[in-house]
């Protein structure tokens, strides 16, 4: 990895404009630190500040303040090798694109130990600059990807504790509007982000778990099966039984007795 240049917190008036119809003939790496706008493929983006943006060699670049100023840090680089290509392509970090991040703090100080290390006159230099850049991008990619992986560890346990209660109390009133007002998010969401980590939707398990419970309770009591129905949360027991011999091939009634059998 070769940087080329590099600038460590630079601030600019309102006017600030940059306009590169070729691009800059290199890769470009950008942290934004106020609000700014930028063009991309004809599309304009605003940028917040703690924003990043890493344009691709030969993409035009034209951005802007949007505000009283323009700050940033910046560098501009070359993959010496395919290694080096690869190593950006691993990491998966999309060019062309704003990238909204939660602080640009910690990568601001790489960028600040490049141009220390670029302005000096230490004898391996080039080779600091270069493992710096590289760490950057590493640590930009775990930022990236962090965000993502923390949002499915909340979705996890929120929705791992809202199973466990569903499988305790099957009797209870579960609906999906209900649920998701619950867990202060939108239907859509919540039944995404349920099947993607448990494999089926929240009304399946809310039936696997009354099922469950009708079975264990035919098989342990006398109770009739209507209030057997009404104990696993169906208002109808007609329901019921109609649910209940679609995922066991049995009536309530035939379940039991084949149980009753088997004790005997």
């Amino acid at each position: 990895m070769r940087v080329t240049n590099v600038g460590y917190n630079h601030y600019h008036d309102a006017d600030f404009f940059i306009s590169r119809p070729n691009g800059s003939g290199d890769y470009l790496m950008l942290l934004i630190k106020t609000p700014a706008i930028f063009t991309i493929n004809g599309v304009e983006h605003r940028a917040d500040a703690n924003s990043a943006v890493l344009y691709n060699k030969g993409t035009p670049q034209f951005y802007k303040a949007d505000g009283a100023q323009f700050g940033n840090d910046w560098f501009h680089f070359l993959p010496d090798n395919e290694e080096d290509e690869r190593f950006i392509t691993a990491l998966d970090i999309p060019f062309d694109k704003v990238l909204e991040l939660d602080s640009v703090a910690e990568l601001s100080v790489f960028v600040n130990m490049m141009c220390y290390e670029s302005y000096s006159e230490n004898l391996f230099k080039s080779d600091s600059v270069d493992l710096l850049a590289k760490l950057f991008f590493i640590k930009l990619s775990e930022k990236m990807h962090m965000s993502v992986s923390e949002d499915f560890g909340t979705w996890h346990k929120k929705l791992s504790m809202l199973r466990t209660k569903i499988y305790n109390m099957p009797s209870n009133d579960w609906n999906i509007d209900g649920i998701a007002h619950e867990l202060t998010a939108s239907r859509s969401s919540f039944q995404h982000m349920y099947k993607k980590i448990f494999g089926t939707t929240p009304m399946n398990d809310v039936i696997a778990s009354r099922i469950e419970r009708a079975k264990y309770l035919l098989s342990s009591t006398d109770y009739t099966v209507t209030h057997i129905a009404q104990m696993c949360g169906y208002s109808s027991d007609t329901h019921f039984m109609r649910q209940f011999k679609n995922k066991t091939g049995m009536t309530p009634s035939e379940f039991r007795a084949e149980r009753n059998n088997e004790k005997r």
